[in-house]
């Protein structure tokens, strides 16, 4: 059996996107004192992960700025509007060679636990794919192994990287977190404003 291990993983935030709902570019909100961007990327730094890709398309520049200074590495992803899957390509193709796994966490989900991450990249062993999952709901951020970066990459089905997990379910394990920020996204001020509202109820 094979055996997996992430003992030098990267983060992939994705950050490309058009923000419609939100009205402006999303990564530079305001959340709790933090733009949304940097508020994502404390997770990681805070669970021991120093290497971060950030993948920026509308707003580029601006958002490219801000990765780059605060210590990340913007990549720009110029097929952004075919939607997050080329996102996800974009930053798979931008993790340096020496890094043997990857999470990947759109910037819309800036509130998952660092203890998640840790128990994520723990849960990495017999399987190349690891999720965490909140009440049997699978969640983010996916932590995938080097190991699937080329299968990933050529995956032509439909519905992008779920698509890609439903094809390989066999690849994943789970790992079970009593975290729900894992499954609540923020695409909307009223979707902001009721996970703030969430958060000093926790």
């Amino acid at each position: 059996m094979n055996s997996f291990e992430a003992r030098r993983p990267a983060a992939i935030i994705l950050a490309a996107g058009y923000s419609s709902r939100m009205g402006e570019t999303k990564p530079t909100v305001s959340v709790e004192g933090l733009p949304m961007l940097l508020r994502a990327a404390q997770t990681f730094v805070d669970a021991g992960i120093d290497y971060i890709i950030v993948v920026t398309g509308f707003g580029a520049e601006k958002v490219g700025g801000l990765a780059g200074a605060h210590g990340m590495h913007p990549v720009y992803n110029g097929r952004f509007s075919e939607g997050m899957f080329s996102s996800v390509l974009a930053g798979i193709g931008a993790v340096p060679p020496d890094f043997d796994a990857a999470f990947v966490l759109p910037v819309d989900i800036p509130f998952v636990s660092p203890a998640t991450v840790g128990a994520t990249r723990l849960a990495m062993g017999a399987r190349p794919i690891v999720v965490p999952r909140h009440r049997g709901a699978a969640g983010h951020p996916p932590l995938l192994h080097r190991a699937v970066f080329g299968s990933l990459g050529g995956w032509r089905g439909p519905d992008g990287l779920r698509g890609f997990f439903r094809d390989h379910e066999s690849d994943i394990g789970y790992v079970d977190v009593d975290d729900r920020f894992v499954l609540r996204d923020i695409d909307s001020r009223a979707d902001l404003e009721q996970i703030l509202l969430d958060r000093k109820s926790t």
